[in-house]
């Protein structure tokens, strides 16, 4: 028998914008694979305007995977309407507490599952501390409460690591907390390090981690790593605001926005990740390592991913380890080889479609059994 899944995300999912929208993307055509019906709805949460101009593009893009994208005039009428034909509503939202009363109303027998994404109070405490921000702790204990609670209402919560899955528990211990990570694809033979140049980040910079990790890069990295490597550009490609706009110099390229990052990883001699707080795990690191191209990064930036130093990519934990480490991998090719060998190995065997699906179905299996 055919199961009914509604997912109900901030805004209509657009991939090349952000790894939120990836991951949703390929879950819900997993679940349609594994021969469920599934329905998108938007909260119509915008970011950024791009969503809003792009909404009909991402809606005939998720059509197109079989994925049912019906225009409401609101989320309440439709739940009003429909509620009791799903058997699993999936809520991609922080902040939708306020739904799930209405939910439960709506839809008595549907299975309420909460994905996290990432602990957002997480980040937002750690943020807190690098900036030494009361106001940022403040926001950060205000967004744990509503997250907390959305945990304890729901009938299962997603993480992305087993070190939020403890974390979660212990904060919430009658929870049902699984992990279900992200996916990522290898390239084949990917191009080897001859004719490579450049350092290249990658990310959505409404996303304030990579904004503040960017900044990071330009004011604390970058002044004695150009020294180290004359004519090496730093490349900044995703989703620009302003203040990335305005580190702009004749060796910071702020590409912004592009259709395919294929061709930059292509091309990069290196991927950093210089983030100073964050949460869950950053798709910016498993995707470069899938491309094949080795990656330096600070320990933030590498949780969730299983990499060990030195053996799939380089962790340095101070701005001056980090230029000695870029430094020494941009240099070193024996070590750029066996890094982008390693990489893309470790990818393959924990984020690969086929493990995430496989993990997917083990939840919807244990969730169809109660």
């Amino acid at each position: 028998m055919s199961r009914n899944i509604l997912v109900i995300t901030h805004t209509y999912p657009i991939p090349d914008l952000d790894g939120a929208s990836v991951r949703i993307v390929r879950l819900m055509q997993m679940m349609h694979e594994l021969g469920c019906e599934v329905t998108n709805l938007s909260a119509g949460r915008v970011f950024h305007p791009v969503y809003t101009e792009r909404a009909e593009e991402a809606r005939a893009f998720l059509a197109g995977r079989g994925i049912n994208v019906p225009v409401v005039r609101s989320i309440s009428t439709y739940l009003n309407t429909y509620g009791p034909h799903f058997d699993l509503i999936l809520l991609g939202v922080v902040g939708g507490e306020e739904w799930l009363a209405e939910i439960r109303r709506a839809a008595p027998h549907a299975v309420i599952v909460f994905d996290t994404i990432e602990l957002t109070f997480l980040s937002m405490y750690r943020a807190a501390r690098v900036r030494r921000s009361e106001a940022l702790a403040k926001q950060a204990r205000d967004v744990q409460a509503s997250q907390l609670r959305m945990v304890a209402s729901a009938d299962y919560s997603l993480v992305v690591t087993a070190e939020e899955q403890r974390l979660l528990q212990q904060l919430s211990p009658s929870a049902r907390v699984r992990v279900l990570s992200n996916v990522h694809t290898v390239t084949p033979q990917p191009p080897g390090p001859e004719g490579r140049a450049h350092l290249l980040f990658v990310g959505n910079f409404v996303h304030i981690p990579n904004r503040d990790g960017v900044q990071h890069f330009v004011a604390d990295i970058w002044p004695r790593l150009r020294q180290e490597l004359s004519g090496v550009r730093f490349q900044i490609v995703g989703l620009p605001v302003p203040e990335i706009e305005a580190l702009a110099a004749a060796d910071v390229e702020v590409v912004g926005h592009v259709p395919s990052v294929e061709p930059y990883y292509h091309s990069c001699r290196l991927a950093v990740a210089p983030l100073r707080f964050g949460a869950g795990i950053k798709g910016k690191v498993l995707e470069a390592m899938g491309f094949g191209v080795p990656v330096v990064m600070t320990p933030v930036a590498a949780e969730g991913t299983n990499a060990v130093d030195g053996v799939h990519a380089l962790i340095a934990a101070t701005p001056g380890d980090f230029v000695e480490r870029a430094a020494e991998l941009y240099r070193n090719e024996q070590l750029w080889r066996q890094l982008s060998t390693q990489g893309q190995a470790l990818v393959e065997s924990g984020f690969s479609y086929e493990a995430i699906k496989a993990q997917l179905a083990a939840l919807l299996a244990e969730v169809w059994a109660r």
